[in-house]
């Protein structure tokens, strides 16, 4: 069982629409803390990384949870949140257009079992087809940009060094006022290895 933290000697009021990172940053500096040390301090345990536990954030300035969910911006999303993926994700280019030739052959009138014969298809699928919204095609390349796309200049050299997913992370977060999340991190070095 871990204690409960304690309170930082000194202790500043968050801004109206201030991010959880950036008052986590300015708390950190001026209690001569590291912003790294005190994130992680403020994640605990099992995860040091991540969203900041808002029960710790409070236990640790002296402001109520209610407060701080009021004026930190993104207080109120939850932890781990996840973004849902769309269910056509998984489908290849190929099956979407196959399940749009299925559309358009129903708008000729065409019955349910006839579209699954021509089309090599069950007829679950064809029902899926004609029921459910189909990804959009790709009429191009990716925008290049990403989250990272500012920060390569700064990453890349210490990846060269040989620096850690979590050292870079930390590097950010102390030396350069960045915060990105450590799993973005790591996609970017798998990415840039390969």
């Amino acid at each position: 069982m871990t204690a409960a933290p304690s309170r930082l000697p000194m202790t500043l009021r968050p801004r109206l629409g201030e991010s959880t990172d950036s008052y986590i940053r300015r708390l950190a500096r001026a209690n001569h803390l590291t912003p790294s040390y005190l994130h992680g301090f403020l994640c605990g345990p099992p995860t040091w990384f991540g969203k900041p536990r808002l029960t710790r954030l409070a236990a640790t300035t002296g402001h109520p949870a209610a407060a701080l969910q009021h004026a930190l911006a993104d207080a109120s999303s939850p932890r781990h949140r996840r973004k849902p993926a769309p269910a056509h994700a998984e489908w290849p280019e190929e099956v979407t257009r196959r399940l749009r030739s299925v559309r358009d052959d129903a708008a000729h009138g065409l019955p349910l079992p006839i579209l699954a014969a021509r089309h090599g298809l069950d007829r679950r699928m064809v029902r899926l087809a004609l029921t459910r919204d189909l990804p959009r095609t790709r009429s191009g390349p990716r925008p290049p940009g990403t989250v990272l796309t500012p920060l390569k200049a700064v990453i890349d050299p210490m990846a060269d060094h040989g620096c850690r997913p979590r050292e870079i992370w930390t590097r950010l977060m102390n030396d350069y006022d960045t915060s990105v999340s450590l799993s973005t991190i790591i996609l970017y070095l798998r990415e840039r290895s390969c």
